[in-house]
């Protein structure tokens, strides 16, 4: 069987377990493919990719499952998969000059391994899965399955650590930061498609994507560079304000305004509680800042925050 669906809300891959389940099946595999193109009839964030899933009839026996269980497995499955097309992507770019798979099917597969995982199980927690998948939801309900898809993408996000980013402040950060970074990795390989915003905002549990970004075409999508960030959009309101990305782009924004540098460092360090045990997290998301940002200008402002956070003498 051959299941093409698209999506917005990252709730329907539990909802498909379900599905499969009440119909026998396992999936056995999963695609993402972009099948949308922009045009003036559609305007705005439609979805652009569609998920291919290959499915066939699960084997006869039973198969009883628990969370203590499948959580391990899911996370070996996913961490199996993800290192399989990264390496295939390596071999490919060393090859042909271009990886097979982008950072969306890399994602997609976190959720695509909890479904191959979970439908080949025909209990959970010692509930028959077909009594499972027909019982109505209740509205809010966090099921087990809600909460294996969620760390299977978590697992996923986990391993795709932007290039040049130190893998420990990639795990310090979630959130809005995660996603700046990312897309910011991102928009150096020339991405700009609209879906891997939608995909990588949903992944991080991002609540406004809309609010970091300077463009939502379809096809011309990309993220405000730091100078496009007005004061509003870095208050304790908004996602990115708080957070320590939030306060060295304000830093940067300060150092491209010609502030005397000695009072930019003093902001800076005001900004973030916890300094001293933030500081190496602001030295690398600085460095990557200053290797990824578009502009001469805004990478060498990043650059010179990076140095003197890291010659910096702290009392």
């Amino acid at each position: 069987q051959s299941v093409m669906f698209t999506h917005q809300d990252t709730g329907v891959w539990s909802d498909m377990v379900s599905i499969f389940w009440a119909a026998g099946l396992q999936v056995v595999g999963a695609w993402y493919i972009a099948t949308e193109t922009t045009s003036e009839l559609k305007k705005g964030g439609y979805v652009q990719g569609t998920l291919i899933l290959m499915l066939r009839k699960r084997p006869d026996g039973e198969r009883p499952g628990f969370k203590q269980r499948l959580l391990p497995e899911v996370k070996r499955e996913v961490d199996a998969q993800i290192k399989q097309m990264m390496h295939l992507n390596t071999e490919t770019q060393t090859k042909m000059g271009a990886p097979v798979f982008n950072d969306s099917d890399l994602q997609m597969a976190g959720y695509a391994a909890a479904l191959k995982v979970l439908t080949g199980y025909t209990s959970i927690g010692g509930e028959d899965v077909t009594a499972f998948a027909l019982r109505p939801r209740r509205k809010g309900e966090t099921t087990v399955v809600d909460e294996i898809v969620e760390q299977a993408a978590e697992t996923a996000n986990s391993l795709l650590v932007p290039e040049g980013l130190d893998r420990e402040t990639w795990a310090a950060i979630g959130g809005i930061q995660r996603f700046y970074l990312r897309m910011l990795d991102m928009e150096t390989t020339g991405a700009a498609k609209l879906d891997n915003y939608q995909n990588f905002a949903k992944a991080f549990r991002v609540r406004d994507y809309a609010a970091v970004m300077a463009s939502i075409k379809p096809n011309a999508a990309r993220m405000k560079a730091i100078p496009e960030f007005k004061p509003r959009d870095l208050t304790d309101h908004t996602e990115i304000g708080p957070t320590p990305l939030g306060a060295l782009i304000v830093a940067i924004q300060e150092f491209l305004a010609d502030k005397e540098p000695e009072v930019v460092m003093a902001n800076l360090r005001d900004a973030v509680p916890d300094y001293l045990h933030r500081r190496p997290l602001l030295i690398d998301m600085a460095a990557f800042i200053a290797a990824k940002a578009r502009g001469p200008e805004i990478r060498r402002a990043a650059e010179a925050i990076a140095s003197r956070l890291r010659n910096q003498r702290l009392q």
